[in-house]
C-alpha cells in the first residue's frame, strides 16, 4: 500500500523539543510502515495550529490525493492532521472519501467511506476542537494572570528590548529617536503620516529593513507604550494596564495633545489632508456645505518645492442632492483668502466697517425677526417631540421592526438637540439686545487677539487662531459663512463673498 506520512506540530519549540516533535513523529511512522510493509511515497509536514486549513503541507497532500498517488494518509494521530471546524473539516474528508484514501494511524485503519468508521472520525475531530478551544482559554487566562502581575506578554515595539528572565524592558538606544521626531513633526510641524514616514525613511529604516509607511507612524502616535503603559484587551472584555512598564519617550501630556489632534484632523479634514509645507489658515476651521450637507475639505496641490502651493475647497467626490443636481464645490482658496483677512481688519477698524459683514443692530426689527425665528424652533420641537411619541405607539403595535424604529428616534433626537441648542443660542442674542449689550464692543473684544494675524504670525499659529475664532464655516459656492463661537454662549456669523473665478481664454491659429 502506498502512503503518505503527515507530521505536525503547532509552535517551532514543539518542533524541536516537544515529545510529539516532528523528528519524533517521523521516526514512529516510518518505523511503522516499515513494519507493515507499506511504501511511504512521501513525507508532509506543518508547523501551524491544526485548527488552521490554509497550510503549506496539508495543501500539498490533498493536491497528491487528487492525484491518485497514494492509498493511505499515515499520521500519528488524527489530531496531528485536523482540528478543524465542521465545514472545513467536511472538505478535507470531501478529498479523501473521493478518491477513496484512508486514514491510517498505528494500530488503526480508518475507511471515510464506511459511515460508522466515517461517525467514529467525526467524532474524534470534533472533541480534537473542543480540546483545542479548551487549550487556548487555558493559555488566555494564563497571559491574563502574567498581566495581573505585571508580567508583559506580547509582542513589544522595536524601539525597546524585552528580558523574559527579568520581565522588565529596557531601551534600544539606537532608535529612541524615533518618538520625539514623530512628535515633533506631528505636533509642532502639523506634517501628515505620509510626510512623516517619507522624513523617517531618510533618516533610518526599521530595524527589519523595512521602509516607514503611515501605518508605522500611525500606530506609535497612538500607543500607550511610549509614555510608559503596557495594555492588552482581552477577548473576555478585561483590560489590564502595567503602569510605569516602558522607558517613557514621551510624556503623557504630549500623549494626550496628540490624541486631541488625531481627532481635530480627522473630525475637520478631507482624508487626503497631507500638507507638504505652507499651511492654510482654515487648516483648523472644520467646513461643510451649505448645498449638500457634507463635509468640505480643504486640499493642498503642489508643495513648496514646486513653487508657492494652491489650496481648494471641495468634496471627496460628486455626489446628487434632493433636486438630483449634482453637488461639486470646488473653489482655488485666492477667491476668498483676501475677502477673510480684509472681513477681520475691517471688523477692526470702526463699527460702520463692521455692519457689512455682521448685523447687530439693538432695535426693534431685529428683536422681531430674532423672536419669530425662535417661535419657529418651538413649533419644530413640538413636532419633533410628537414624532417621537407616535414612534412609542408604533412600536407599542408591533408594526414595525424595533431596530428600525429605534435608528429613526434616535435620528430624531438628535434633530431636536440641534434645535434646542439654536433656540438657546437666540435666547441669549434676545436677551442680549434687550439689555443693549449687544454691540461693536463685544464684537470687537472677541476679535482683539486677531490683529496683525496676517502680518505678525506664523503659518500654523494663524491656523490655530482663525481655528479658535471660527471652529466652524459654512461654505456655498459664492460665499462663506464663518461661524464664531462666543464665550457667552452665542455664535457670530460673518458672511464672506467669494470672487468669481478667472476666465480662461482659448486662443486659436489662423492659417
Amino acid at each position: 500500500m502506498k502512503v503518505v506520512i503527515y507530521i505536525r506540530v503547532s509552535t517551532k519549540m514543539q518542533a524541536t523539543e516537544d515529545k510529539y516533535s516532528l523528528r519524533a513523529q517521523k521516526t514512529e511512522l516510518l518505523n511503522y510502515a516499515k513494519q507493515k510493509k507499506w511504501t511511504v511515497v512521501d513525507i508532509k509536514k506543518d508547523i501551524d495550529s491544526g485548527g488552521k486549513f490554509e497550510k503549506k503541507g496539508l495543501e500539498e497532500l490533498m493536491d497528491m490525493a487528487d492525484e491518485g498517488k497514494m492509498d493511505a494518509v499515515l499520521v500519528l494521530d488524527q489530531t496531528r492532521l485536523s482540528r478543524l471546524d465542521g465545514l472545513q473539516w467536511e472538505m478535507l474528508k470531501a478529498v479523501l472519501k473521493d478518491n477513496n484514501i484512508k486514514l491510517a494511524e498505528p494500530g488503526t485503519m480508518v475507511d471515510l467511506n464506511d459511515e460508522v468508521q466515517e461517525f467514529m472520525s467525526d467524532l474524534q475531530n470534533w472533541f480534537a476542537r473542543r480540546g483545542r478551544k479548551d487549550t487556548v482559554k487555558t493559555l488566555m487566562r494564563g497571559k491574563r494572570q502574567m498581566m495581573r502581575e505585571g508580567k508583559f506578554w506580547g509582542k513589544v515595539p522595536f524601539e525597546y528590548l524585552y528580558d523574559k528572565d527579568t520581565g522588565t524592558a529596557s531601551l534600544k538606544e539606537e532608535y529612541a529617536w524615533t518618538i520625539p521626531t514623530i512628535d515633533e513633526l506631528f505636533l509642532k510641524k502639523q506634517a501628515g503620516y505620509v510626510t512623516i514616514s517619507n522624513k523617517l525613511n531618510k533618516i533610518k529604516y526599521q530595524p527589519n529593513g523595512k521602509p516607514w509607511n503611515e501605518t508605522l507612524v500611525y500606530r506609535r502616535l497612538i500607543s500607550k507604550s511610549f509614555h510608559g503603559i503596557a495594555e492588552k484587551s482581552f477577548a473576555t472584555g478585561e483590560t489590564i494596564v502595567i503602569p510605569d512598564f516602558f522607558p517613557k519617550l514621551r510624556t503623557e501630556e504630549t500623549y494626550k495633545a496628540i490624541q486631541e489632534e488625531i481627532l481635530r484632523r480627522h473630525n475637520q479634514y478631507h482624508p487626503h489632508w497631507n500638507p507638504t509645507g505652507k499651511l492654510h489658515f482654515l487648516r483648523r476651521t472644520k467646513m461643510i456645505c451649505g448645498e449638500c450637507g457634507r463635509i468640505i475639505g480643504l486640499e493642498q496641490h503642489g508643495s513648496l518645492a514646486e513653487g508657492e502651493p494652491k489650496f481648494y475647497l471641495k468634496h471627496g467626490r460628486k455626489r446628487k442632492i434632493s433636486d438630483q443636481s449634482v453637488c461639486d464645490i470646488t473653489i482655488n482658496t485666492v477667491r476668498c483668502d483676501h475677502n477673510i483677512i480684509q472681513a477681520i481688519k475691517e471688523i477692526l477698524t470702526d463699527e460702520s466697517l463692521a455692519k457689512k459683514y455682521i448685523g447687530f443692530e439693538n432695535n426693534d426689527d431685529e428683536l422681531k425677526m430674532l423672536r419669530k425665528k425662535k417661535s419657529k424652533m418651538d413649533n419644530s420641537l413640538l413636532m419633533i417631540n410628537q414624532k417621537i411619541d407616535r414612534l412609542m405607539d408604533l412600536y407599542l403595535d408591533g408594526t414595525f421592526d424595533k431596530s428600525k424604529l429605534d435608528s429613526k428616534k434616535k435620528n430624531l433626537e438628535n434633530e431636536s438637540v440641534i434645535y434646542s441648542n439654536q433656540k438657546s443660542e437666540l435666547e441669549i442674542k434676545i436677551d442680549l439686545i434687550k439689555k443693549n449689550q449687544w454691540n461693536y464692543d463685544l464684537i470687537y473684544h472677541y476679535f482683539e487677539i486677531a490683529e496683525n494675524f496676517d502680518t505678525d504670525l506664523t503659518s500654523l499659529e494663524r491656523a490655530q487662531m482663525i481655528g479658535t475664532l471660527f471652529p466652524t464655516a459654512t461654505v456655498y459656492y459664492d460665499k462663506i459663512i464663518l461661524h464664531g463661537q462666543l464665550p457667552i454662549g452665542t455664535t457670530l456669523d460673518i458672511k464672506v463673498k467669494v470672487d468669481e473665478p478667472k476666465r480662461r481664454y482659448k486662443y486659436t491659429m489662423k492659417y
